[in-house]
């Protein structure tokens, strides 16, 4: 139940919405065609780019919401909830497959496969000898 003059901007639509915003292909090729003198082709090369980057704030805007809105449609309505995450999904096959290629700053990849998709640095401590109680106190 909404509050008392808040009416919500919910559509069940929403749903298949931003699935479809997420799942775009990751990459773009394009082609640089160098032409004779006489105009004939010379060669095609192909050109790999990202394609633009999908965000929940960039979906948010599309629909003309706040960001803080899909979080809230994320707790209340669960087939939202499963929609977003899908698109969650979607969002990190791009991340992954456009960081592997290069074709991101790997500052940027980095900074958000930590901070938004949950990614660490693997941390291994090896420990040889025996331990006395005293060392851990």
């Amino acid at each position: 139940m909404e509050k008392a003059g808040r009416t919500t901007k919910y559509k069940k639509e929403y749903c298949e919405d931003i699935i479809s915003y997420f799942n775009i292909p990751s990459q773009i090729c394009m082609y640089k065609e160098e032409y004779f003198q006489n105009g004939n082709l010379k060669s095609k090369t192909p050109i790999i780019t990202a394609s633009e980057f999908p965000t929940f704030q960039g979906y948010a805007n599309k629909i003309g919401v706040h960001i803080d809105t899909l979080h809230e449609w994320k707790d209340k309505h669960k087939e939202f909830s499963e929609a977003y995450m899908r698109a969650k999904q979607l969002q990190e096959k791009i991340w992954l497959i456009n960081g592997m290629s290069n074709l991101y700053n790997s500052q940027f990849a980095q900074f958000f496969g930590k901070n938004c998709l949950g990614y660490k640095d693997k941390q291994e401590i090896e420990h040889s000898g025996k331990l006395k109680l005293e060392d851990v106190l």
